[in-house]
């Protein structure tokens, strides 16, 4: 009977699931490092292991401005490279989400991968994925980038 009961409640409690639309947010992004950790490898032909901490700022197709906060650890030589990291985009309004990113560089320029873990207002609840690269890096100490994230975000 308790079984039954909760059951019961649960179904009779339980909120309509909204549907989620699809959204495409194309960017462009400039970033700098912030801080820097960078150990050699011993013995290891000029390979370096690393952690950074950066920000950047991004602006969106429909205009909108995100700051880009993230940390990155990354497995380097001189002329190739991997990082893993997690970047929050926070928007003017507020509105943020969450990515963890996986990326290769190397003499064909830099290119990664974005999986969206999480997010707040907007973007509560949205899941999706994104990609960004660049083959030109025209500051010293900064990074100029152009990505997309695909996005399903409920109830929209």
């Amino acid at each position: 009977m308790y079984f039954r009961t909760i059951a019961l409640a649960t179904l009779l409690g339980a909120a309509p699931v909204a549907d989620a639309a699809e959204v495409t947010l194309n960017f462009r992004l400039v970033t700098t490092d912030t801080n820097s950790t960078v150990l050699p490898v011993t013995n290891g032909g000029g390979r370096t292991v690393a952690a950074r901490d950066a920000v950047g700022v991004a602006v969106f197709e429909d205009g909108r401005l995100a700051l880009k906060r993230f940390v990155y650890t990354e497995d380097a030589t001189q002329t190739e490279g991997d990082a893993h990291g997690y970047s929050t985009y926070t928007f003017e309004n507020g509105d943020s989400f969450t990515a963890s990113f996986d990326a290769h560089w190397g003499a064909e320029g830099l290119q990664g991968t974005y999986q969206v873990l999480s997010g707040t207002g907007a973007y509560e609840g949205a899941t999706g994925t994104g990609s960004f690269g660049t083959t030109t890096f025209p500051w010293e100490g900064a990074n100029r980038y152009d990505g997309a994230f695909t996005l399903e975000v409920p109830g929209t």
